[in-house]
């Protein structure tokens, strides 16, 4: 029976769709509210945006009949009522959301690491099936969110579609048959320059009609910083540097690259995570190796690309948002977890100066003025110090740091009682 038809046989068997609560109404989150829309058994029924009217506007924009929207509400039992009746709900309070009783999945889709680790815990905490579009949240704190969704019995999982998933889809399909896994990687859309920002992406983000502070993120890097963690973290696949390599790399060349030194490529050992620039954006890539003589036949009859001792699996897309309810759905109806980091962190993200800071500073939100993202060691980050990203948004410059330097705990007055650091507290204490 297909994804589609089980769905599909679940609603007609429970009267309902699967439920789904969306946090974050932007770009992304409407874009997977549209597409779950046209889909059999699964449709979001509540909606959270921080800027009024936006989950409304999302509903509209997914093509969801406006009548069918209820009054904003904040009360949980109208909420649940209206949903029970068919109607969608719209808010700008995500904090109440996840304790909806009807709702079956809760979906975070806001990118802010903070709103993130709050959501989830809650969601987590409320028994709810949590299932996290926030890779920068992740990368923080996603051992503790893993530890403590399989202590309520119930799903934390990325999503199908990001990067991180479909590395991870493709790293299970070769682990499962047998080869062992050499290297996992992305491919980078943007050139990088580590200087972006809302100012300068601006023209570009207009003309693509996306956010310039999201598109700052992906220029300057951070957005690759904090994918690559996330799948390290759940395959135990490390940078071998600060920052990974990064090399210019085409299609067919994978194979030849992303593979050790002592086989003509770029690393010092098997089981590194990096990135190519080139046209591998906007593909995915895991380098697979065997020493099965007849596997390595077939491998190349199957005229698969690589070099006779290694092999590319690459895929040249993802789509993102749009692919995300595959997430969702696997996640309501089997439990299944998409990738997770469910083994100590081998990667941090840490955040580095954007520009020279001096004390009395604010550190500003991920694609700002002020920092970017830069992956590193786990090891590393924890023997120097270094800030992990998603605790130093608002956090405030006591040190002079110098642009280009990563930014040390000793840098900043972090932002007490934010629930990122509390877990993130917890998280090092079950490292340590």
């Amino acid at each position: 029976m297909s994804l589609r038809e089980r769905l599909q046989e679940r609603a007609n068997k429970l009267g309902r769709p699967v439920q789904v609560g969306l946090v974050g109404a932007g770009q992304m989150g409407t874009g997977l509210l549209s597409q779950m829309e046209k889909m059999a058994g699964m449709r979001v029924m509540a909606c959270a945006d921080v800027l009024p009217g936006r989950a409304r506007a999302a509903y509209q924009e997914g093509s969801v009949d406006p009548a069918l929207v209820a009054p904003d509400t904040d009360d949980v039992e109208v909420a649940a009522d209206a949903i029970a009746a068919g109607r969608r709900v719209a808010t700008t309070n995500a904090d109440w959301l996840v304790s909806i009783p009807n709702l079956d999945v809760i979906l975070e889709c806001t990118g802010v690491p903070e709103v993130g680790a709050r959501v989830c815990a809650a969601a987590i905490e409320a028994g709810k099936n949590t299932v996290n579009m926030n890779v920068e949240t992740d990368a923080t704190i996603g051992y503790i969110l893993a530890k403590k969704a399989q202590e309520k019995g119930v799903v934390y999982t990325l999503v199908a579609g990001d990067e991180p998933g479909t590395i991870k889809e493709m790293y299970d399909f070769a682990e499962a048959l047998g080869f062992e896994i050499v290297t996992v990687g992305k491919g980078k859309n943007n050139p990088l320059d580590r200087t972006a920002n809302p100012d300068s992406c601006a023209p570009k983000a207009k003309a693509a009609n996306m956010s310039a502070k999201m598109l700052a993120s992906f220029v300057d890097g951070t957005k690759t910083m904090v994918e690559m963690t996330s799948i390290g973290n759940g395959t135990g696949y490390a940078p071998e540097k600060a920052g990974a390599y990064g090399p210019q790399c085409t299609v067919k060349d994978l194979a030849n690259v992303f593979i050790p030194k002592a086989d003509g490529g770029i690393f010092e050992r098997r089981g590194a995570v990096d990135y190519a620039v080139g046209d591998v954006a906007p593909g995915v890539f895991v380098i697979i190796t065997t020493d099965q003589p007849k596997i390595i036949n077939d491998l190349n009859y199957l005229r698969l690309n690589g070099n006779g001792k290694y092999w590319a699996l690459y895929r040249p897309y993802h789509l993102a948002n749009l692919e995300c309810p595959i997430t969702v759905a696997k996640a309501a109806l089997d439990g299944e977890v998409t990738l997770q980091t469910n083994r100590v962190p081998v990667a941090e993200t840490v955040a580095c100066a954007k520009r020279d800071l001096a004390p009395g500073e604010k550190l500003d939100s991920l694609g700002g003025f002020t920092m970017y993202g830069l992956i590193d060691r786990a090891e590393v980050a924890r023997a120097e110090g270094l800030l992990p990203l998603g605790l130093a948004v608002g956090a405030t410059v006591v040190r002079p740091v110098k642009a280009g330097q990563p930014i040390r705990y000793d840098d900043v007055a972090l932002v007490e009682g934010q629930t990122i650091l509390k877990l993130r507290r917890a998280q090092d204490a079950l490292v340590a």
